[in-house]
């Protein structure tokens, strides 16, 4: 039985790469039906062409349906039937987390091998969870991070740099304007990624966007 494949993502190189994999591979059972650029593309399509999973990246600007958590719980309300898999550069647990609690069945890391989105594809259309190998370990090592028991937070300075950090001022504006020292902001702004679980600059923007801290 062949299972049909929608992929979105803003790369073309990403959309043929997924593409050529999939239906290449040995005893192919998979046919991509459909490709998207953006959630809005995403859902405008899923409306005239059914297929049995979705691939998806987390980040496509552009569409009204938006991206990332936002298009993950609109396809899982529209189309609760058809398992999505999410593949992405995002290794922050907690905005992992949030996917499957919003959808996502599969967790696909872009760094991984590509051959592994066929198993990922079989496996979510037997309704079953995958997770790439090395999204696995990043669930294993914040297993054993303990939060508090309030949760995280932030100090208010920390939380200051953080705002202004993404809504797109440098760290040298950012000390001026609160006249600190680049030391300090660039200290605070890393003991606020620390906190948060983020490790680089754009899951910072992506963290923020996603918990109300960009409109």
């Amino acid at each position: 039985m062949q299972i049909r494949v929608i992929v979105a993502d803003d790369h073309p190189v990403v959309l043929a790469g997924v593409q050529a994999v999939l239906e290449r591979s040995p005893d192919t059972d998979i046919k991509v039906v459909g490709e998207a650029r953006n959630g809005e593309e995403l859902i405008e399509l899923l409306k005239r062409c059914p297929c049995d999973v979705i691939i998806t990246d987390f980040t496509m600007p552009g569409g009204r349906y938006g991206d990332g958590l936002q298009l993950i719980s609109k396809l899982s309300s529209l189309y609760p039937n058809v398992p999505v898999i999410l593949q992405t550069m995002v290794n922050n647990v907690g905005l992992l987390r949030d996917a499957v609690k919003g959808g996502a069945l599969g967790l696909a890391d872009k760094r991984s091998p590509m051959t592994e989105l066929v198993q990922a594809v079989r496996t979510v259309a037997a309704k079953k969870a995958f997770i790439s190998a090395s999204l696995r370990e990043r669930f294993e090592e914040s297993e054993l991070v303990k939060p508090t028991e309030s949760g995280v937070e932030l100090s208010p300075k920390e939380l200051e740099v953080f705002r202004l950090y993404v809504g797109g001022l440098t760290v040298t504006k950012i000390a001026e304007k609160l006249n600190r020292s680049v030391k300090t902001v660039s200290t605070q702004k890393r003991q606020a990624m620390q906190k948060l679980g983020l490790e680089h600059d754009r899951e910072m923007v992506i963290y923020a966007r996603e918990h109300g801290f960009l409109e």
